[in-house]
């Protein structure tokens, strides 16, 4: 820890990984529940409706009633932001791991872990361990803590391509587009399709994910990026997977794309796709 700094503590970061679990499992961000009632009404197809509807219905019910919004209850990411001044203590993983622990047991909700995933795929029973993503970008003085559930269909549809620089944004429009026609209508649409430019390959899937954080309805601050996330929706929902894969207008609900330096003969993108029960938390701490 450097010094005048602040270290944040290990019960700190279980105590608020608990809370987070809760929150996310069991009441869908307004944002989210917003976007999916504004797109019951702006739905043409009948049967796409009346399903944007029942996913509505589906979020008061899990919140009034303290249930699961979904029996995939999903794969946990914790993602850090350190602020100005402070620090993580050794032990902050295995932390996190217990807060998600204890989460898992009092709500409950469903272990979706395995271990030895090619042969004996035994269910961990307690949904760990947490994936841990760590950054700068807190407010000074604090850490601000994002908790992610990311469910199993969704997570299928995760895609890697390794284009050439010279392909451009029409590359990148051709593939995210090449994705969501493979494996959106079973991503359990209406979805939110996060896009990852640059970075390794590795890094363009991670871009891609924390793109999910950002609130439905914002937009890039470059201009470019903004007009390219406006294309890009409005060409998805020209698809008409709809939503539950019905066919209708509504198959994602936005599409977030985010950017970062990248080698000089590649352009990796990362797509992922987010399920309707887009499940996140924040809280600084």
């Amino acid at each position: 820890m450097m010094s005048g700094s602040r270290e944040l503590d290990l019960k700190t970061v279980s105590a608020a990984v608990e809370e987070l679990a809760f929150q996310a499992s069991l009441e869908l961000p307004a944002d989210i529940e917003e976007s999916l009632l504004r797109a019951a009404e702006s739905e043409s197809k009948p049967l796409a409706r009346y399903a944007l509807r029942m996913l509505a219905e589906n979020a008061h019910v899990a919140r009034s009633e303290g249930l699961p919004l979904c029996q995939d209850t999903g794969m946990f990411h914790l993602f850090i932001e350190l602020g100005e001044g402070t620090s993580l203590p050794s032990g902050y993983i295995a932390a996190a791991d217990r807060g998600l622990r204890e989460a898992t047991a009092k709500i409950p909700l469903r272990s979706s872990l395995v271990d030895d995933p090619l042969f004996g795929r035994a269910n961990r029973g307690d949904n760990t361990p947490v994936v841990v993503h760590v950054d700068e970008g807190g407010p000074a003085g604090k850490v601000r803590l994002t908790l992610l559930a990311k469910g199993g269909g969704s997570e299928n549809a995760t895609h890697l391509f390794m284009l050439l620089p010279g392909e451009g944004w029409e590359g990148v429009k051709r593939v995210v587009l090449e994705a969501v026609i493979a494996k959106g209508a079973q991503a359990c649409p209406p979805i939110v399709v996060g896009v990852g430019v640059g970075s390794d390959a590795s890094g363009a899937i991670e871009l891609a994910l924390k793109s999910l954080l950002r609130p439905l309805g914002s937009r890039h601050q470059r201009e470019s990026l903004a007009a390219c996330e406006d294309e890009m929706l409005e060409s998805i929902n020209a698809l008409g997977i709809g939503a539950a894969g019905l066919g209708g207008d509504i198959t994602a609900l936005d599409v977030h794309v985010e950017e970062a330096p990248a080698h000089i003969a590649s352009l990796p993108v990362g797509v992922v796709l987010c399920c309707h029960a887009l499940r996140r938390r924040t809280l600084e701490v």
